[in-house]
């Protein structure tokens, strides 16, 4: 009986051990800490579809990623992108795969993929203000299932929306900010 037990602690032990969740609040620099560690740890793939992006660090760390080789790809929402502090044109300006959506009324995902193993999601935006000030959250998990979803969704929501559309849209916003 004694075996039997601790072959089933051992293997629950086991199963845990491997999912690993992490969860940071703001106002702090924890969210922003965290996922710039993540994109710095990434050997070969970044993806984000992120509501708004103004981050300094963020947008340097994944404009870095893009140096080192790593694949990134960004979707944001359209009207957070013409704002004054955007890092949109930062992004796109260093080579950064990236699309502003063009298919529902706002993007408003929150979301992370790294690596295709961990994912950051929560309502954290990937700005100044919510590490600053913002009463945010975010959730880092590495559960295999959730990250497939994660990452097929960000396939689905890329697909959907328009390179075409999308380049009209930034070219605008360039034309717009060289005023």
């Amino acid at each position: 009986m004694r075996f039997i037990f601790y072959a089933l602690w051992f293997v629950l032990m086991s199963l845990t051990a491997y999912a690993k969740t992490e969860v940071y609040f703001s106002p702090s620099k924890d969210c922003e800490n965290r996922i710039v560690r993540a994109i710095n740890d990434s050997k070969k793939e970044v993806v984000a579809a992120v509501y708004s992006i103004n981050n300094p660090r963020i947008v340097e760390a994944l404009i870095n990623a893009q140096k080192r080789g790593v694949k990134v790809q960004v979707l944001t929402d359209r009207v957070q992108a013409s704002q004054k502090n955007s890092g949109v044109l930062a992004l796109k300006t260093a080579g950064i795969n990236l699309k502003v959506h063009s298919k529902f009324k706002i993007e408003h995902n929150k979301f992370g993929v790294y690596d295709g193993a961990l994912i950051s999601t929560g309502s954290f935006n990937w700005t100044r203000p919510a590490a600053d000030s913002n009463s945010e959250n975010c959730l880092f998990l590495d559960e295999k299932e959730i990250t497939y979803k994660y990452r097929s969704h960000f396939n689905h929501l890329w697909t959907l929306n328009s390179e075409e559309k999308s380049l009209a849209y930034i070219r605008k916003l360039a034309s717009k900010h060289l005023r």
